[in-house]
């Protein structure tokens, strides 16, 4: 065996690591959360839903993977950014417990942008974007949330 495909092996291991880690936390984090929120629904269960459903999306990135498809190679960086606004927006809340998820998410991204040879700059912007749009996706419930003021 040639050591590039040694590395590459190596490469494919870490992905699974990293992806059941970040997937792991993107479950556990909600269930553990949610005795603690059940008078706020449905909003706070609607984003638990969207951060199990992004950790689901990434580990079947790195399950369904191939070395012919890499298009599947932008599901953890979109993973990545969106629980980065997480992380940010809900830092006194569950945004710290998303840390792990959100860095593993990131590293399997560079991971797999590394074996294939992929642009991590253009997926780093990706990630950016995605960012950008939960927040503004977060930011407008949060004031469509919130009762008229009378004047």
């Amino acid at each position: 065996m040639t050591s590039q495909s040694s590395s590459r092996g190596i490469a494919r291991v870490l992905e699974w690591i990293l992806g059941v880690i970040g997937a792991m936390n993107c479950v556990a984090v909600p269930i553990l959360v949610v005795p603690d929120q059940h008078e706020l629904f449905p909003l706070p269960g609607l984003y638990f839903i969207e951060i199990a459903s992004l950790g689901m999306l990434s580990i079947a990135a790195v399950v369904i993977q191939t070395d012919d498809d890499t298009r599947w190679t932008v599901a953890p960086w979109i993973s990545a950014g969106v629980l980065a606004t997480f992380v940010i927006l809900g830092g006194f809340s569950i945004g710290f417990f998303l840390i792990p998820a959100a860095i593993a998410f990131l590293l399997t991204g560079i991971v797999m942008d590394w074996r294939f040879g992929g642009d991590i700059g253009r997926h780093a912007g990706l990630a950016a974007v995605s960012a950008i749009v939960q927040a503004g996706l977060m930011l407008s419930a949060i004031l469509l949330g919130q009762p008229p003021s009378i004047p």
